[in-house]
Formats: C-alpha cells, structure tokens, sequence
C-alpha cells in the first residue's frame, strides 16, 4: 500500500512532512489516521522510524531509499557524526527497522552538559521565502540543531515557533500554523557573542551535511590531544591540563552565551575531560566547541611567529643552536613544545630539547634564519658544549676567558670544569638509587619515580623489552621458588590452626589468619600453594578450579616439597 505524502522540501525534518500531511487532510480521527503511516500514532521529531518501510510506501513520490531519508530529512547526520562506526551501524539499523527508542539510546544523546532546544525553531526569512514561494513553510533541520542560534543561508537570528519539539498529546505540529513573523528571537546577544554564534551555526550545518573538515572523524581524540599540546595544554611526558583548558574554553565564549546555546559547562565537567579520550562524549555542540576554541588557539600561538617570518615554517622544523654539535645540514630538532607561562608577561614560550643534550627555551627565531632559534634561556648545555668549555680553558687557563668566547657566567663554566651537575639533574648516585626503586616498584609507568628516569636515563628504560615502541609496559618480576614453598607451609599451617578451632577451612577464612588477602588466581605461578590449598581447602571454589586446571594442564599434579 503506497502512502500519500507530500514530497519533502530540502532539509526539511520527516515530522514536518507528516505534520503538513495532516494539516492538509484534517482527519476527524486523529489516531487511526496517524496509525495509516507505520503502524503507531506517534512520531519522532527528531528522527524516523522504520525508514525502509517507509521508503517502500513512497517510492512512486518520494524516490529515496531509507539510507536517504535518513541522511537528507532527520537529525542523525549531525547528532551520529562522532559516533564510533560500530555504534553509528547500530543506530542506523535501529531507524531503519521499527526500534527509534534504541537508535536513540545508542546515539548517547542524554548529555547532562547540554540542554536540547525545547520548541520549534525558524528564521523570519526563510519564512517570508517559502510563503512568496510554495505558501507554506516547513521544519528545517538546519535550525533545530543543538547550539544552533543562527539561519546559515540568511545570517539572522532564528525565533521560537509556539510548536515544542517534544509534544504531550498526538498532534502534529505543522510549521505553517505555529511560525509568527513577530515571535521573539531565540536570545539576545552582543557583537562577539553574534561572531561565535554564527561560526557555532555554520560549524553545525556542516557536520550536518558531511563537509569535509580537518575534525570530521569518527575518533578526533588524538588530534584533539595533539593540537591540545601545541597550544600550551601539554604537562610532563604524556598528561594533559584538562582543568586549564576547561577555564579557559569557559573564558574564550563566556559563561553568558554558553547558557544560550544550552551548555551547562565549568572547568571540571566531566564533558570536557572524556572528549579527548577514545570512548569520550559524543554530543557534537561540545565537539564544534572544543574544535572552534583549538583552532583559534592554533591561529593565535601561531601568528606570532609568523610575523617573525615563520609563516612557511612548521613549528617542529628547528635547527639546534648548538655550534659545536656535529649535526647534519638538514638536522632539525626532534622535541619543541609550546609552554604556557605561569606568571609574568610572556603568555606562551617554547621548549626544544635536542639529541645533544643542549635543552632550552625561546620565544622567536633569529633575524634572517627563520629555523634558527633565538635562546632566551639555556637548561643545560650538554656533552658538546662541555668538552669545549674544557678545551679552551686548557688552552688560555682563564675562566674568564672561557665566559667571554662562550658568553657564559662564571658560575656555570666553574661548575663544569668541576663536574658538578646541574641543580636539577639528579647524580649518578641518585639515578641508582632511582632505577632500583622503580625495580622494585614493580617497573610501573606513573609516578615521580618514573617521570625523572624517562627524562633523564631514557636509554636505560629503553633496553626494557616493549610490546608499544619505547615505552610499554614492562612484565612483573616471575614469584620465586622459594616464596612459593613458603606460601604452601604457610597455607598448612593456616589450615591447621582453623580445624583446631573447631571451623571450616575457606579461602576467606585463610586470609584471616594469614593477615592479608589470599589471591586464588595469583597462585597459577605458585604450584606448591595452589597444591597445598587444593588439598586443604574444604569449601569448592571456581577460581580454585581453574588454578587446578592450569597446572594440571601446564605442569601436571605438582607435589609439595
């Protein structure tokens, strides 16, 4: 049975085609006659529901498949865009049959952070267009998308129709009845916040209609992360400043008009810290936001420099400084971070650190060069500058000599003559000391511990077997016998102790006596415990089950000693 409904306008939602369907009929029995389109008397404003079925009804008018409605005539384009494939499949499978509700759920729409637009929205010229043009007018998706205060065809201000987006009662809400040329616009801003608004809109509208962009991807965690770093965010080896960048996304688009596009935002929502991660937030607004605000991070930090001649010149591509380093023409410095400064005038610097050891921070490069670095400030000189600093001496005797060839204070080439290490850079003593702690820690990647040997003894924790580059993790220490042997008398002893009292033997109430927790699946290692248990325990355990069944597999039926 073929349906007759009008043919959708472009971009127009299919809710508005069904609402202008029954604006034309004027049925007598609104249910029956809603229930002729799939089945149920209520639609979705946002999306459709068994979109292939529909397609079949309106092929002779309409000529689209489902797929087609999906993408041209609902909202799942925009509100899908940052799904996983995997999980935007889902919900196209879900709108596609007859299951909306679980199309919706997998979308992950309910985002406390984000409040979606109550009523109806509608542009005043775009009215004044369709009325001259087909006397009527329709539901654009374009104007009901979350954030979107701007019509991007005419640049006005959208108005609140008297139509809500999630109606009580059955009744369709047709665009023609409920758009008033005299309705109030959906807010009031200022200039600024009218240039961000209308970037915000056009931003939408693109993702909505497939753009290509240098953000539209299913997974923009990484390159969020990385444009993150560059703009200042980045925090020793691998962490981000999530609660700084949060302040200030906050500060760039002001609290004001983050309450007008729906956002309920601060410095430490969650939001804001999952959207750089994998399995993170999925509600586009935040990710036009996130986008907006690191772009002009990148356009800002960058214009500085480009005034100083860079503008050909990628941040990264840095020639060392250091002239009495044997480096190759075309060497460029492999490690140059941006660096927000904490306190003074400069608001952001850079920090190269280079294979020869010279680390050190600048602000512009040099007139002339546009590669070469300008040194504001050195943190260490490094073995090349060492062994010149030795070589001179020898040859003039004079320190003073040394500090006005190599324009160096006195204090520092004093310091290297002596062999004596920087301030904050730990002795061979201490570096010892700090590879057997992480040893005996367990080679665990977080911690201080950790962070001053990736800086300074990296080769070191290099020679680690890796199973992720240069830096994965590394596999625990293997239990020895002779802690297995005494485990297994321990468990004996334990056992005994417990019939003697007069209760059963258990793993809980082993670890009572024991005085710590006794882990069943850590005993695969330990056959002589797991033995011992085995033997001793009274109470039947899956985990020991499967203790038993490994070693059996593995070793055969060990034997205590």
């Amino acid at each position: 049975m073929h349906l007759m409904l009008p043919k959708p306008y472009q971009d127009e939602l299919i809710y508005s085609v069904i609402a202008r369907h029954f604006a034309y009929m004027q049925p007598i029995v609104i249910k029956s006659a809603q229930e002729t389109i799939d089945g149920t008397s209520w639609f979705s404003t946002r999306y459709v529901r068994n979109a292939n079925r529909l397609a079949e009804k309106t092929r002779p008018i309409w000529g689209l498949s489902g797929l087609e409605i999906l993408d041209r005539h609902t909202l799942l384009p925009f509100n899908g865009a940052f799904l996983k494939p995997d999980a935007h499949l889902k919900c196209t499978e879900c709108f596609l049959e007859t299951n909306p509700h679980g199309g919706s759920v997998a979308l992950g729409m309910g985002n406390s952070s984000v409040i979606e637009p109550k009523l109806f929205r509608f542009c005043v010229l775009c009215l004044e267009e369709d009325m001259d043009r087909f006397g009527e007018t329709y539901w654009r998706r374009q104007h009901q998308l979350s954030g979107t205060l701007f019509c991007v065809k005419h640049g006005e201000l959208l108005r609140n129709s008297m139509a809500p987006m999630s109606p009580l009662d059955r009744a369709t809400m047709d665009a023609t009845h409920y758009c008033r040329a005299d309705a109030e616009p959906v807010a009031v801003l200022s200039g600024r916040e009218t240039s961000l608004a209308r970037e915000i809109a056009t931003r939408s509208a693109d993702i909505l209609h497939g753009m290509p962009s240098r953000w539209l991807s299913p997974d923009p965690s990484e390159q969020y992360q990385t444009a993150a770093v560059e703009v200042g965010y980045g925090f020793g080896i691998t962490m981000l400043q999530t609660r700084a960048f949060g302040a200030d996304l906050i500060d760039y688009f002001g609290g004001e008009l983050l309450v007008k596009l729906g956002c309920r935002l601060n410095e430490r929502s969650r939001s804001i810290r999952k959207i750089f991660y994998k399995d993170g937030a999925n509600h586009p607004l935040l990710h036009v936001l996130v986008q907006h605000f690191l772009g002009e991070r990148q356009k800002a930090t960058r214009s500085t420099l480009e005034r100083q001649g860079l503008d050909n010149s990628f941040r990264q591509e840095w020639k060392c400084p250091n002239t009495f380093a044997k480096h190759e023409v075309g060497f460029r410095i492999p490690q140059v971070y941006l660096r927000r400064a904490k306190r003074g005038m400069r608001e952001h610097y850079f920090h190269a650190r280079c294979t020869c050891g010279y680390v050190f921070c600048f602000e512009r490069p040099r007139e002339g060069d546009p590669a070469m670095p300008l040194v504001k400030i050195v943190n260490n000189y490094g073995p090349a500058v060492e062994t010149e600093v030795k070589r001179l001496y020898a040859q003039h005797g004079f320190i003073k000599k040394v500090c006005t060839e190599l324009k160096m204070q006195h204090k520092t080439v004093r310091r290297i003559l002596d062999g004596i290490r920087a301030g904050f850079e730990p002795s061979p003593e201490k570096i010892a000391a700090l590879r057997k702690t992480w040893l005996e820690n367990g080679r665990v990647k977080r911690g201080t511990t950790y962070q001053t040997l990736l800086k300074y003894d990296r080769k070191w924790l290099d020679s680690f077997p890796s199973r992720r580059g240069t830096r994965s993790r590394v596999p625990k220490p293997q239990p020895r016998h002779a802690d297995d042997v005494a485990l297994a008398s321990q468990i004996e002893a334990s056992a005994r102790e417990l019939r003697e009292q007069g209760g059963l033997v258990t793993v809980n109430g082993l670890s009572r006596v024991l005085g710590r927790k006794l882990n069943v699946r850590g005993l695969k290692l330990m056959p002589n415990a797991a033995y011992i248990l085995c033997k001793e325990i009274d109470v039947p355990s899956q985990a020991l089950d499967q203790v038993r069944q490994y070693i059996a597999k593995a070793r055969g039926a060990p034997r205590a000693e």
